[in-house]
């Protein structure tokens, strides 16, 4: 099928057979590996992407009668998903820093309810003892794993990295302005925002990405099976 110049690869029907197969095998690998206690940072990158957008591909397939920022946010997302498989199968070693940043955001999360619990006379000290105990878990796992907490890859440098710069800067003008409280939602009647027509632009872009993250991580894992 095709949408502009863009081809998706099978109906939507296929487009999420595909991409539950690819989760299926993907999960039988990492599950594996663990047994084996072995690790394949990359994969168990490609794992979480793959899951993920399965997930957002059925809140976008879900959408049709929701309101189009639902079906803006989950094209948004799977295009982002796109761009982190494309990046970690450009460099594989950057599933292991990848895999880290769930540390730094976890971090990140609880230190901003401890400021909030410590400010609020209604927060028990049981409550801020088992955030800042958590918080203590997590370095120690770290450090026992040998990974280092990072900041995440925004999507302008994924965007950079994997040479899609120009999909990022003509479709983020259009994204931005539904995933966001934007003067063109608020200062606009429904029927000019919320209308079958850019519903199903986003909705064909969402799908044009979820096929591509399926056919970019297959076609990586047949390369490592046949090496």
């Amino acid at each position: 099928m095709k949408f502009g110049d863009k081809e998706i690869l099978g109906s939507t029907r296929d487009v999420n057979k595909n991409l539950r197969q690819l989760i299926s095998v993907l999960e039988e690998k990492v599950s594996k590996l663990v047994q084996k206690q072995e690790f394949d940072y990359a994969l168990f990158s490609l794992r979480a992407i793959a899951s993920y957008s399965g997930v957002l591909f059925e809140r976008l397939i879900s959408s049709k009668d929701s309101p189009i920022e639902y079906t803006a946010i989950s094209a948004r997302n799977l295009f982002e998903c796109y761009l982190l498989a494309a990046y970690i199968i450009g460099d594989p070693s950057k599933g292991k820093e990848f895999v880290g940043q769930k540390a730094y955001e976890e971090l990140e999360i609880n230190e901003g309810f401890l400021s909030i619990a410590k400010d609020s006379k209604n927060t028990s000290e049981m409550s801020i003892k088992f955030i800042q105990n958590r918080m203590e878990y997590i370095n120690a796992i770290m450090k026992a794993s040998e990974l280092t907490p990072s900041k995440n890859w925004n999507v302008n440098y994924l965007a950079k990295q994997t040479n899609n710069e120009l999909e990022y800067k003509a479709f983020f003008k259009l994204y931005s302005k539904y995933v966001h409280p934007s003067s063109w939602i608020m200062n606009s009647f429904k029927e000019e925002y919320d209308n079958p027509i850019f519903k199903n632009i986003f909705s064909l872009q969402g799908q044009h990405y979820a096929s591509c993250t399926t056919k970019l991580i297959s076609e990586y894992l047949d390369k490592k099976t046949s090496a």
